[in-house]
């Protein structure tokens, strides 16, 4: 029993009690009242009303006012003639006993001299014994006030206007959708028959156009392709090509006038639900009428028991709409085919990328209930509402989605992009050179669209109410509405407000993001564009393939073309990354075939890049060629439109974080459902106020925060990041690369610098007359020195062009070959000519080039030189390549092992072939393929390059190498050089043995010792991979290697164990990369052209590119340093790192939120207002934001932070601070009992409405429970800030540190100060002023209200708020000590070496 006995087991004693004690006297007569507590008690030419006031003016006070009605709607008979007499004054009463009325009243008798018996309220047949001076005859006296009974529980009759009109809607809202049901259900029969009678209709399945109708075919001078045919070519030839059109559903659906009738009462309903919250809410704080609970019939309780279930249901009802809220829309519309609908509803399944490790059991089985939900709701398609147009002219159905249009195909009976085929070799395309005709052009367009890729990105306004229609701001917003109702209204809006904030974060930085992407994926202006013959000026707009267009220099490229004429440089670095400008070439009038993305990207510009140089060529027939370009795709079929699309609509990625979180969060809704049950057995008193406490602690438990806390932690890595020269379009990457174990780096111009240094050259002896044995002569080091094929050919074979101001741009293996020779190119060639080249007094005429390509790894021209007027053909390429061309008979034996003897020395070794064609004419030569030119080709010999290493690159490579990642090079260079330069780079050591692994005549793989140049038997290389070997081994493969291993299913077991990959081309790039992701969190590095696709496919794709807008990969770097992938691995770690600790905090908040809760519930208890808005306005918000911006740590630790919510060390850190702080709970409270001024004076809140809350917060309990907690929270944000692998130690994070300090003072001062504002404001440690006067000789300037326990204060003795104090400060040291000892360092690496975690174990 509360205040029974005190802290030695005596029973307590009464004690004296000061204040307004004497109950409320109720007469039948104010002449009856005491003297002063009447009429004679008011002031001059007033009254004694019914509510106990004085006024001159009575009668418009409400019967119910009546306090001797004791608040009975209707009250009996023998009440209706009671009045009050005045409030008694107050009074002291000495050993006072609140269970005993009878002598309270008896003290109030003599005390205010009143005489005669007086019965209790309700006692109506008690004898009355009036006062022996009463004039009035028969008069009646009664006390009441707190001794009244309890008011009968009025109910609804449901027969109130108020409730038929309730009634009446939601009647009306069932029958609506009852007959809406049954209407639609008939209307659909046709639409259900198809789909039984046909088996392959369940909609309409969006697959790519097939050829169109022959009446449209006809009008077209290209036909329309399947974009499947051509996505599986492209997949042949190139290496960027895109995945196949994602599979949709799509279905279509008719407007029909009871289908607006249904939609618009599901809207009215439920801003009803809304409106009908907020009217109950109004009429609690009696805006309604004129007094609170009218609509109750007075009665508080019933008003709870009203709200409550609106409140339910109003939930429930949004929550399914919220769910549904994509589908809702078109479930009012009747279902028919697609080619019938006037929308389309379109449905596209999201497949998750799941990355990171195996998932346990617990978090495999909380994502099998996620799906099964998902496919119930069919939560996991992505769902848009398309509205049908007809094009203006043909009358085709199209829609437009994820920006590009699909048009419907009478053929197919489907809605596909459409594509045109203009040709697959060089000549079919040149057949377009006329362009096309207006209505050629406006059929086009209507089936193509616009060239334009329009980003819906929404204004801030838009995305926030995009955000916070999700079901996470759903449901807080909806507890807002609880907080309001309560008298709570200014905790509400306080947290209403860190919602806000939490939605506000998310907003900004994702509409900044968007905006971003939207300024590099729209473009327009004006370009001249040949149609019917004749030059118009248009806009870009209205471009489509098949026209031809002019090039102006600094102009954006508007499509992908091809060029059919003139000199064009483009800038490709905002979508490749290539740092340098290319040279574009025109087409050939030749069957070569042509792949955009493949062996013409030499031929082929790409929208988005800029035009910096566009110069017209001139023939050798005088005739002028403009630079022009046909238009070959346009709008999103282009690739800047599919990179954009990448950005835009990406595949959903899971992390094992996003794994477990949703596990954490089913935990914590488990959490909140306990606390709910408890708040319903401790407060099963009064029930509705059970529910409504249990609301707040579960919307208390999930921090509205918690969305905001990740996106923080990244947005704040992505700014340092900036600042570094490090630019991200994709912020969920930045805490993947936080878990990169495998970095794979390209070589040239990566981890080497951009140019290359001659070094000189290796000739076949005897080369001018063949004279001799077929040998090689000396390495010559000078480049004069070279025979003259060889100084011809360095001179003429290149890409070497010279821009506007005389920049030379080209592949910088040329750039650094043709500075060697000193030559010029001319501004004005040779009419004919290509280039004229002046060398060594020579002018040499280039009449025929065939540009480098991957596919081939060799170029080729033919020169005229005037020496002798013949036409000599010049081939330079990879050894092995240019080998396959040359006439055998001049190639020594030793060929490969000269090649190989300077690659080994790092050498960029190319071969140089010649072929003399003689006297002949350039026409004869015009249809020649490359073959036709090459084959036959002499040997030259070799001229060789330098490859030097970046300055940094072996201290950036060791970084990495000590941050626990495995570095790998993938390079298009030859196996030998790549091993060069891994060694020198780092990536192995100088003294490792490199198995080299090849494919051999006979079409096996084979291995050699590099350095021994012995083979290997593959027994010996198979123990490698078992780890079984002796000594420092390393593998390296070639592209055809890795191709063949790939083919025989074994790529698997090597991909871990082969450091270097050479002779790659783009293709076996994108496919290595796939292959790393597959066992580790994979990150690439590149310069970017050939690199594009494995840049933008790995989980962390650094682009060294120039411009801070490129898409070519979520990251690029303006700083052409590997450095930039060391501080990307740093700033991901931190993210990581900090992101988990803001949830860690976030959940420990909500943890000490539970246990203040819990506590709270057991004693009905509750913390005054003004705690609540410290803790959640000022101590949770800020300290969370500052866990975010805890710095980076200087260098790359051995480990990687856990990106593992559930793992071992979170699970340890966090549920070791958890039991701690519930241990000082248990034990402030277990010293509290142990207080003799505490026994005796417990909270008793058995007399309370624990529904007045701010009723709860006066006594010792709440003291406790309050200054514990609060310390708490200000340290849990201190727990989480330990740690200084990932981040900076814990006194670097000045803001956190500052605030902490601050929070702990302000505790302190609270609970160790006498008597003050602040501690009065938050009632703790506190009084009445008259207590505060009396006992403290304090006299307050500022108001208190009135303490409402017996002892009027709250005020902890000197001494044992010092103990108290101690308790928290123990708190604190007890949890950092935990953080320090166990989480973290001693007892973590301890447990870390004895029992380590199955991680992906390789050879760094």
């Amino acid at each position: 029993m509360v205040n029974k006995y005190d802290a030695h087991g005596n029973l307590c004693p009464l004690r004296t009690r000061t204040g307004n004690l004497c109950p409320q006297l109720c007469v039948s007569d104010v002449q009856l009242c005491p003297s002063g507590l009447g009429d004679d008690g008011c002031p001059d030419g007033q009254h004694l009303c019914i509510d106990g006031s004085c006024s001159d003016a009575c009668g418009d006070i409400p019967a119910r006012k009546n306090p001797c009605g004791c608040s009975f709607q209707y009250p009996p008979e023998q009440s209706k003639d009671l009045k009050p007499c005045m409030a008694f004054p107050v009074v002291t009463i000495d050993q006072y006993d609140p269970n005993n009325i009878g002598k309270t009243t008896e003290f109030c008798s003599d005390k205010f001299n009143i005489s005669g018996e007086i019965p209790f309220w309700g006692q109506w047949s008690a004898t009355q014994k009036l006062p022996e001076n009463a004039t009035v005859d028969n008069g009646r006296r009664f006390w009441s006030g707190s001794e009244c009974p309890s008011a009968p529980k009025y109910r609804y009759t449901y027969d109130e206007p108020l409730w038929i009109g309730v009634f009446s809607c939601v009647g009306a809202e069932a029958l609506i959708l009852l007959l809406w049901v049954s209407y639609k259900f008939l209307r659909e029969n046709s639409v259900r028959r198809m789909r039984h009678r046909e088996s392959g209709f369940k909609a309409a399945t969006a697959k790519t156009m097939a050829p169109a109708a022959a009446d449209v075919s006809d009008k077209l001078e290209g036909k329309a392709q399947s974009l499947d045919d051509e996505s599986k070519t492209s997949k042949q030839s190139s290496s960027e090509s895109q995945d196949d059109e994602p599979v949709l559903q799509i279905k279509g659906f008719k407007n029909d006038f009871l289908g607006w009738i249904g939609f618009i009462s599901v809207l009215l309903v439920s801003v009803g639900w809304i409106v009908w919250i907020g009217f109950w809410i109004g009429d609690y704080y009696g805006t309604l009428g004129a007094e609170p609970d009218t609509l109750s019939h007075y009665n508080s309780v019933l008003l709870d028991e009203t709200i409550i279930p609106i409140w339910i249901f109003a939930v429930c009802w949004l929550v399914v709409c919220c769910q549904f809220q994509k589908r809702i829309r078109n479930f009012f519309r009747i279902e028919c085919l697609p080619s019938e609908g006037t929308y389309v509803q379109i449905e596209r399944e999201l497949q998750e990328i799941k990355v990171g490790v195996k998932a346990s059991k617990l978090v495999a089985f909380a994502k099998r209930v996620e799906e099964g939900f998902s496919r119930l709701t069919r939560a996991n398609f992505h769902v848009q509402t398309c509205k049908i147009e007809r094009t203006p002219h043909t009358k085709r159905r199209y829609f437009n989605y994820m920006c590009t249009q699909y048009v419907f195909n009478d053929a197919t009976s489907q809605y596909a992009p459409y594509n045109f085929d203009l040709g697959t070799t060089n000549a079919q395309l040149r057949q377009h050179a006329d362009g096309l005709t207006s209505d050629e052009a406006q059929l086009r367009f209507e089936l193509i669209g616009r060239n334009f890729i329009a980003v819906d990105a929404p204004n801030y306004l838009m995305g926030f109410v995009y955000e916070v229609s999700t079901f996470f701001y759903l449901y807080q917003i909806m507890v807002m509405w609880i907080y309001w109702y309560w008298n709570y209204y200014i905790v509400g809006l306080v947290s209403f407000g860190i919602i806000m904030v939490s939605a506000i974060v998310k907003v900004v930085v994702k509409v900044r993001s968007e905006k971003r992407v939207k300024r590099m994926a729209e473009h327009e202006e004006e370009c001249r564009i040949l149609r019917d013959g004749q030059w118009q000026t248009l806009s870009t707009i209205d471009l489509v393939p098949g026209d031809v267009f002019k090039i102006e220099a600094g102009a954006h490229v508007p499509c992908d073309a091809a060029v059919l004429g003139g000199n064009i440089v483009v800038d490709e670095s905002t979508l490749s990354g290539e740092p340098l400008p290319l040279k574009k070439v025109p087409v050939r009038n030749d069957q070569g075939t042509f792949d955009k993305n493949g062996s013409s990207k030499i031929n082929t510009l790409f929208a988005g890049t800029t035009a910096t140089q566009a110069m017209p060529t001139t023939a050798s027939d005088g005739s002028v060629s403009e630079p022009l370009g046909l238009c070959l795709d346009t709008g999103t079929h282009t690739l800047k439109g599919n990179l954009v699309k990448e950005i835009l609509f990406p595949q959903p990625i899971s992390f094992i974080f996003d794994e477990q979180l949703r596990l954490v969060f089913g935990i914590l809704i488990l959490y909140a459902i306990i606390i709910f049950v408890l708040a319903m057995v401790f407060y099963e008193t009064q029930p509705s106020a059970a529910f409504i406490y249990a609301i707040f602690s579960m919307s208390q438990l999930i921090s509205p925060l918690l969305p905001a806390a990740l996106v923080m932690g990244q947005s704040v890595a992505a700014s340092r990041l900036k600042k570094k020269g490090i630019y991200c379009v994709n912020l969920p990457r930045i805490t993947m690369a936080g878990k990169v174990s495998l970095f794979c780096f390209d070589k040239t111009g990566t981890l080497t610098k951009e140019g290359l240094e001659f070094y000189g050259g290796l000739c076949v002896r005897n080369m001018e007359d063949r004279i001799g044995t077929l040998e090689f002569d000396p390495f010559i080091e000078s480049f004069d020195a070279l025979p003259n094929h060889m100084r011809s050919a360095a001179a003429t074979c290149h890409g070497v062009a010279e821009v506007e101001g005389g920049l030379r741009i080209g592949n910088p293996v040329d750039l650094e070959m043709f500075a060697t020779t000193k030559g010029q190119i001319s501004k004005n060639p040779t009419p004919g000519a290509l280039d004229t080249i002046s060398v060594e007094n020579l002018s040499l005429d280039i009449v025929k080039r065939f540009e480098f390509i991957h596919s081939r790894a060799s170029m080729s021209v033919a020169v005229r030189d005037p020496r002798d007027g013949h036409i000599h053909v010049y081939v330079k390429g990879s050894f092995e390549k240019v080998k396959e061309h040359l006439d055998s008979t001049t190639v020594p034996d030793d060929y490969l092992y000269a090649a190989n003897r300077m690659a080994r020395q790092g050498g960029y070794v190319l071969a140089v072939g010649h072929r003399d064609l003689g006297d002949i004419s350039v026409d004869e030569m015009e249809h020649w393929t490359r073959d036709d030119m090459e084959n036959g080709s002499e040997l030259v010999g070799f001229i060789v390059f330098k490859n030097m290493l970046k300055e940094d690159t072996p201290q950036a490579i060791a970084k990495l190498k000590r941050g626990s990642t495995r570095t790998i090079m993938i390079t298009g260079d030859t196996a030998l050089t790549g091993v060069f330069i891994g060694k020198q780079a780092g990536l192995m050591n100088e003294a490792a043995t490199v198995y080299l692994g090849d494919i051999d005549k006979s079409g096996d793989i084979s291995w050699i010792d590099v350095d021994r140049e012995v083979n290997v038997d593959q027994s010996v290389v198979d123990q490698v991979i078992d780890g079984s070997a002796d000594g420092d081994i390393e593998l390296a493969m070639t592209g055809k290697a890795f191709n063949y291993l790939i083919e025989q299913d074994q790529i698997r077991n090597y991909i871990l164990y082969t450091r270097v990959f050479a002779r790659m081309l783009p293709a076996d790039k994108l496919t290595c990369i796939r292959y790393h992701m597959e066992r580790g969190i994979t990150a690439m590095c590149g310069d970017g052209g050939n690199d594009t696709a494995a840049l933008r496919t790995a989980h962390a794709g650094i682009a060294l590119a120039n411009n801070e807008a490129s898409i070519v990969s979520p990251f690029s770097s303006s700083n052409h340093s590997i450095e930039s992938c060391v501080e990307l691995l740093i700033q991901g770690r931190s993210a990581l790192a900090s992101s988990l600790a803001g949830y860690m905090y976030l959940i420990c908040y909500g943890q000490t939120m539970t246990v203040l809760k819990t506590v709270s519930f057991y004693f009905s208890i509750s913390p005054n207002q003004n705690i609540w808005i410290y803790i959640d306005a000022f101590i949770n918000t800020t300290l969370s934001l500052c866990v975010s911006y805890s710095g980076p740590a200087k260098r790359l630790s051995k480990y990687r932070p856990t990106a593992q919510i559930l793992g071992p060390q979170m699970l340890t850190s966090a549920m070791g601070t958890v039991f701690i702080n519930y241990a000082f709970v248990a034990g402030a409270f277990g010293w509290l009992y142990s207080k003799q001024w505490f026994r005796c004076n417990e909270f008793d809140s058995g007399d309370l409405d624990i529904a007045k809350w701010w009723l709860l917060a006066d006594n010792y309990e709440t003291v406790i429970l309050a200054i514990v907690s609060l310390f708490q929270f200000a340290n849990n944000a201190m727990v989480v800030n330990f740690g200084y692998l990932f981040r900076r130690r814990w006194y670097r994070n000045y803001p956190l540190l500052f605030l902490w300090a601050v929070y702990i003072s302000i505790n302190s001062i609270i609970l160790l100060a006498d008597p003050n504002w602040l501690s009065c404001r938050f009632r703790i440690n506190c009084g009445s002023k008259s207590v505060l006067a009396d006992k403290y000789d304090l006299h307050p300037d500022f108001y208190i209200e009135e303490y409402g326990n017996p002892i009027q204060n709250n005020i902890i003795p000197t001494g044992s708020r010092y103990e108290l104090w101690g308790i928290c400060i123990g708190n604190m040291v007890a949890t950092i000590l935990w953080q320090l000892l166990v989480a973290l360092y001693p007892v973590h690496s301890l447990t870390r070496k004895k029992r380590p975690l199955r991680r992906l174990q390789v050879k760094l």
